[in-house]
């Protein structure tokens, strides 16, 4: 190829990158566009858009956790944080309860949310009958304490077994599956 003709057929070349916005899908999520479960551009009409008129329930203000999260999610984000994390092998035990305890706290979580049905009115004007309910609500309550205080003190125990760099790492990572837990 002749060197006066490189210049223009790379202009050429990278300017057409740039015109299907379609091609950096394959580079990942990041903000909430592209990648692997993200919502890049995919149909016509939405190129170049960049607010929908009418948000949908998959568009949430940045930095905005899911009120829920699945335990298939969950279980992603804790993996791939201790692979980011590149524990020792006392760190990884340490690691291992501090996982098992957030996942049981979700399953009782989900089995809750599963279980719960409204409290009829008529249920309630029964004599004796607003025991029960309450007495179900303070043992969901002192369960869901246990729960907490149990994953406070493996997180405990964890966060002093990590190194300083570990520790960013886990203050920002660990917020973003916790608090969805928390807030159940």
């Amino acid at each position: 190829m002749k060197p006066y003709l490189i210049v223009p057929v790379a202009c050429v070349a990278l300017s057409s990158l740039l015109l299907v916005p379609d091609v950096y899908a394959q580079f990942g999520g990041g903000m909430g566009g592209g990648g692997m479960g993200g919502r890049g551009a995919s149909h016509q009409g939405d190129r170049g858009k960049g607010c929908s008129e009418k948000p949908d329930a998959s568009q949430r203000p940045m930095g905005q956790q899911p009120e829920t999260m699945g335990r298939e999610q969950l279980e992603y984000r804790l993996n791939t944080l201790q692979v980011d994390l590149h524990l020792t092998p006392e760190q990884a035990a340490l690691w291992q309860t501090f996982s098992d305890r957030v996942l049981a706290l979700e399953g009782d979580l989900a089995r809750q949310r599963n279980r719960s049905t409204p409290i009829a009115a008529s249920t309630l004007n029964a004599p004796g009958s607003p025991i029960k309910p309450i007495a179900t609500a303070v043992d969901q309550a002192r369960n869901r304490l246990t729960a907490l205080e149990d994953i406070e003190a493996a997180s405990r125990a964890l966060y002093q077994a990590l190194q300083a760099d570990q520790k960013t790492m886990a203050d920002v990572r660990m917020a973003e599956f916790l608090t969805p837990l928390l807030r159940a």
